[in-house]
């Protein structure tokens, strides 16, 4: 069952950014919704702003449309075009970008939402028998939508309480500050939110555990905070732990039907966006309508698929499980994750669409995702939600933390886990358990995320988060692309790759000069934000840009 968000505006000045508020529709203002005091007077008002907050973090600006594509592109495994892919897919991004200030704005409108809902719980309904659980949902969206800015933008403002007119401008929080503050909220969030399902894709208890995880693993990596990184891989470890043993969620049990549409809110599913086609956002959960290529059985819009996947990704699935490129992969991921080969276009003239690994060059050597497909959906709206934390992806964080912690085996065994539900051959194929630990599983490991992963929304994060020996993963992978595009593509044994300044574009630069690759570690900060907020200069502006 799928659960609707309905999108609530909360009060009529919930600030989006410092310089600029919502605007409220006059049904809402003529049913009374601008008087705080009814909208807090029912539990059934009060769901209806809950709902709110859901939908600013699921809308097109931020974890529907934007940040998605946005982050997905800035890696070597995808490339996009237009305003909101093509900068990011060529390591290029403007300060100044619209469509950079708009996700940054919207976050922010996110945060203030659950802000406005945080204190008016308090204030307002202290009594109701949901109460807990819904102060426990704004700590714990609050608390992700940090951990995003705090991985993308670095140090950025910290608003904890709703703007007013005297504190409409912040200045740049530390790091530090930030990660207290994601603590903080996950910590009330796991002590508040149920720990049985109380809405159909609802976070549970559990989620607030695993996404503390994920923070203490990303601290575990970054440098200037107070602890220590194996005291950060003992909390990661602590938490993980606790979500495993909760035995609320497993494996689904084959991969082709996690990935089934109308398969939604499994047993995997630790947090899942809830979306519909028919919502009252214009443009939410845009992942099926750019994922997919357009005018095709995958995707039967007449546009779309301006996110794309590099050979890196397909190529290197057929390398890492020393499978030859000639013969028929036994990873059911590799057929249920990628559209490639070829694809008939559904309207007339129905053109055959070579693409990689048959096309080498030009717009159409790539691949799509395929995770997302609907058979029948026009609208630009998805309608299927979208995994944000499944499973499989925790066991893949306790697979890395126990090779953090040297304890090897368990941590091939979490590999091991997730592989044999694809297929009991893989992980004798893939070599991991000769492998020594340390820098050569991390390595791996960190692969395993990508074949198990892809187009979820974690490349980004993952390729920044860990590196071997000084070099980052991001580094890395982009040096590997690099190969496959210069002649070591195992598929192409006719030479015929070509770079494509948009699909796929050299990336050599990048690497060659450690500025820019320093500087493609995070976004910029939005020229607007810099300009409007009194409390920031362009000093405050990331390292590069």
């Amino acid at each position: 069952m799928k659960y609707i968000y309905i999108i609530v505006i909360v009060i009529a000045q919930s600030l989006v950014s410092c310089d600029q508020i919502l605007d409220v529709s006059d049904n809402l203002a003529e049913s009374g919704a601008l008087n705080k005091e009814l909208l807090y007077s029912s539990e059934e008002n009060i769901e209806g702003v809950v709902n709110g907050v859901y939908a600013k973090f699921a809308s097109e600006f931020y974890s529907g449309g934007n940040f998605f594509q946005m982050t997905s592109a800035h890696t070597p495994y995808f490339s996009s075009s237009g305003s909101k892919g093509e900068q990011f897919g060529t390591f290029n991004i403007s300060p100044s970008l619209k469509n950079l200030n708009d996700t940054w704005m919207e976050i922010y409108s996110c945060v203030d939402h659950a802000n406005h809902l945080i204190e008016n719980l308090h204030k307002l309904a202290p009594g109701f028998s949901t109460t807990e659980r819904n102060l426990g949902q704004a700590h714990f969206i609050r608390a992700i939508t940090y951990f995003d800015l705090v991985r993308v933008w670095g140090e950025v403002p910290l608003r904890t309480v709703p703007a007013e007119q005297g504190t409409l401008f912040l200045s740049k929080s530390s790091k530090q500050e930030i990660y207290d503050q994601i603590i903080a909220d996950l910590t009330i969030a796991k002590e508040l939110l149920p720990s049985e399902e109380y809405i159909p894709g609802r976070p549970l208890s559990y989620a607030a555990n695993g996404y503390l995880a994920k923070v203490y693993m990303n601290m575990a990596t970054e440098s200037g905070l107070s602890g220590s990184s194996s005291d950060y891989w003992e909390l990661a470890y602590t938490n993980a732990k606790i979500v495993e043993s909760s035995m609320k969620y497993s494996l689904v049990s084959s991969y082709e039907d996690l990935f089934a549409e109308g398969n939604e809110n499994t047993s995997e599913s630790i947090f899942e966006i809830q979306y519909t086609a028919g919502g009252t956002s214009t443009k939410s959960g845009q992942h099926s309508f750019m994922t997919a290529p357009a005018k095709s059985i995958y995707n039967q819009r007449d546009s779309g698929g301006n996110l794309r996947v590099n050979r890196l990704a397909l190529h290197d699935h057929y390398i890492d499980y020393n499978v030859a490129t000639t013969d028929v992969h036994p990873d059911p991921r590799r057929t249920v994750a990628y559209v490639s080969e070829q694809y008939t276009e559904i309207v007339s003239p129905f053109k055959v669409r070579k693409i990689y690994p048959t096309q080498f060059s030009g717009g159409f050597a790539v691949n799509w995702i395929k995770k997302y497909q609907e058979v029948s959906n026009t609208n630009i709206n998805s309608n299927r939600n979208r995994m944000v934390f499944r499973y499989a992806d925790l066991l893949l964080m306790l697979a890395e933390i126990e090779n953090e912690r040297d304890n090897y085996q368990s941590s091939k065994d979490y590999v091991k886990l997730v592989l044999d539900r694809a297929n009991t051959s893989l992980y004798g194929l893939s070599g991991i358990q000769s492998m020594i630990g340390g820098d050569d599983l991390r390595d791996r490991i960190l692969k395993e995320r990508i074949y198990e992963l892809l187009g979820e929304g974690h490349e980004w994060f993952d390729l920044r988060r860990q590196q071997n020996a000084g070099v980052s993963f991001l580094e890395t992978r982009i040096d590997r692309r690099q190969v496959l595009m210069t002649g070591g593509d195992q598929f192409d044994t006719k030479n015929k790759t070509q770079f494509h300044n948009i699909w796929n574009p050299d990336l050599s630069f990048v690497t060659d000069d450690s500025a820019i690759l320093e500087k493609n570690m995070r976004f910029p900060i939005p020229s607007n934000e810099i300009i409007g907020n009194n409390a920031l200069d362009n000093s405050d502006q990331n390292i590069g840009y």
